[in-house]
């Protein structure tokens, strides 16, 4: 979708816009005093996880650089310990704070229909074995892909076991959630077990999903285009945002954004 408009766009130079951005993303305030985790992560509106490590994981860097006060182990225990936060998937594997939850459901249908399709292509196990491993967790527990033992044509471009395939189905879907990680290897358990009640109770008609991922993306990106908006979380398609975009069109400023080169771009 192209934003044009009969009215005048709102001009933002070069120098306003970066500090918006910045301001937006938690980076314009000096990094320092009081630490609260989980309202820097609410703030940011999630957290993506950073599977290469050379020094540090860039998840670390990011809550670091809001605040200095942060350390490593603070994230795990809002996850682990707090439950205050879960693990799902935007771009890549992220953390996002519970009260998203509520919101993220029609996500889990999405990539669960998505990732239903590995199974002709990927050899996943099927709806019995899938019951099999929910029961063992049910049984002993938050479990890891190496405490199953399933194997696979070699070979094949996604040359990995038929049970890992399985346990990020079920955990794409929302059957199964993360517990926790150790030395960052995923540990999986039911999702009754790991999501609190108040927040599995809360549900939302599919709109509102809609209305709240178009709303809350926007604003912490400061601005941005339709394609930017959808691309902060990957969780609503590009007609679902420029559908959002006509419907709330008398309650957003379209603006004019000055790049560093001089040249210019629209936006909301």
């Amino acid at each position: 979708m192209d934003i044009k408009t009969t009215a005048m766009p709102l001009s933002i130079s070069n120098r306003a816009a970066r500090r918006l951005w910045l301001d937006a993303q938690g980076l314009s305030a000096t990094p320092t005093g009081p630490l609260d985790v989980l309202g820097i992560v609410e703030a940011l509106g999630f957290v993506q996880l950073d599977t290469i490590r050379a020094v540090s994981r860039a998840h670390h860097h990011i809550l670091w650089s809001r605040n200095q006060n942060y350390r490593e182990p603070m994230l795990w225990k809002l996850l682990a310990k707090d439950r205050a936060v879960f693990e799902h998937f935007t771009h890549d594997a992220s953390i996002l704070p519970m009260s998203s939850y509520p919101f993220w459901r029609r996500q889990f249908g999405r990539l669960g229909e998505k990732t239903a399709r590995w199974e002709a292509n990927r050899g996943m196990l099927n709806a019995g074995d899938r019951a099999a491993i929910l029961a063992r967790i049910e049984a002993e527990g938050p479990l890891a892909s190496k405490h199953f033992d399933t194997r696979g044509p070699k070979g094949a471009m996604w040359d990995r076991p038929p049970h890992k395939f399985a346990l990020d189905h079920m955990w794409y879907a929302g059957e199964l959630a993360t517990s926790h990680r150790e030395n960052f290897s995923k540990f999986y358990d039911l999702a009754h077990r790991v999501i609190p009640e108040e927040a599995r109770a809360v549900e939302h008609p599919e709109g509102a999903q809609i209305d709240w991922l178009c709303r809350n993306a926007l604003a912490r990106l400061a601005f941005g285009t339709p394609g930017d908006i959808k691309r902060f979380w990957e969780a609503a398609t590009l007609d679902e945002v420029k559908i959002w975009c006509e419907a709330n069109a008398a309650a957003l400023i379209d603006v004019e954004i000055e790049c560093a080169d001089r040249s210019t771009v629209r936006a909301l």
